[in-house]
């Protein structure tokens, strides 16, 4: 496997994740797969997390490349994936959260699915188990029958317009080329998340590829970011979301993806209406405007929009 085998650099995140970040560091060194980088990223825990980190890393297999980062204080995910980016030599990269799992076949399985796609490929993707915090599974992100058959059309080829309007991408599973990465200078540092802008950005310009697998343990804890886009008080979730719409609509060439990006923006308007986000309201409000999408519907999901300014 080693004789032209192209490396794969695991970027394995964490933030106050000391009760698993040791498994997650198991998953990935017990790959299949070599050549391997594996590149630790501690984020500022404030948690025993880095003493965990370093007990692992003390029994890593001699033909793994390791290479770690220690941060002071916490910076966020996206600018913490950038410090590891910056040191990641390999053709194709993960971002590995250190709450997950790579299931033994992973790597092998998306690089071959690499090898087999066509050079316009940025991004290979799967499926994953969604567990609970002890890492038991219960479902899987895309519906499969009781023999693990898919029971849905995962979209697969040029995704930009899936992608504006719908999270069908499992960002957990994906494995990205490198050059794709350093072509769109790594996540937006300014972001308080990075899996929408990241869909967008490459999906412009690059093809996803599906492999139907389930490669992956994602448990779903409830202080997760993802869980907290939803929930009062977080407008910067939604913000976020927001600037990339933004970005989306400078990026769209016709009226289908100007349409497609609206549904994303009227999901986000009742998000905003469900919390009293009424900041963030105006901004998707507007931003329909700009794009002349701008509904009698929408109007009326505005209307707190009105009484703000009346106060």
């Amino acid at each position: 496997m080693y004789n032209n085998s192209p490396t794969v650099s695991v970027i394995c995140l964490c933030h106050n994740q000391a009760k698993y970040v040791q498994a997650a560091i198991d998953s990935i060194v017990t790959q299949t797969y070599r050549p391997l980088e594996l590149i630790v990223v501690d984020d500022g825990s404030c948690d025993d997390s880095v003493q965990k980190i370093q007990q692992k890393l003390q029994h890593i297999p001699s033909d793994i490349v390791l290479k770690t980062v220690f941060i002071d204080k916490n910076i966020g995910n996206c600018k913490a994936f950038n410090r590891g980016l910056a040191l990641a030599t390999g053709e194709f990269v993960i971002d590995h959260a250190a709450d997950d799992l790579l299931l033994p076949m992973r790597i092998a399985e998306q690089v071959a699915a690499f090898c087999q796609a066509p050079p316009e490929v940025g991004v290979v993707f799967s499926d994953v188990w969604l567990a609970d915090e002890n890492g038991t599974p219960r479902r899987t992100f895309y519906r499969r029958n009781r023999a693990g058959k898919l029971l849905e059309k995962v979209p697969s080829g040029n995704l930009y317009i899936d992608l504006l309007h719908r999270y069908c991408v499992c960002a957990p599973t994906m494995m990205m080329r490198r050059s794709v990465l350093l072509e769109l200078g790594g996540y937006d540092e300014t972001l308080s998340y990075e899996d929408y802008d990241f869909w967008v950005r490459s999906a412009r310009r690059w093809q996803y590829w599906f492999v139907d697998s389930v490669s992956t343990v994602k448990r779903e804890l409830p202080r997760s970011h993802g869980k907290k886009i939803y929930q009062r008080g977080f407008s910067l979730y939604r913000n976020t979301t927001l600037q990339v719409c933004r970005k989306a609509a400078a990026l769209n060439c016709n009226t289908a993806e100007n349409e497609a990006l609206a549904r994303m923006i009227r999901y986000q308007m009742r998000l905003c209406l469900r919390t009293g986000d009424w900041t963030n309201l105006r901004g998707f409000y507007e931003l329909l405007q700009q794009i002349n999408l701008l509904g009698m519907w929408d109007k009326l999901v505005a209307l707190p929009i009105l009484f703000t300014r009346l106060c």
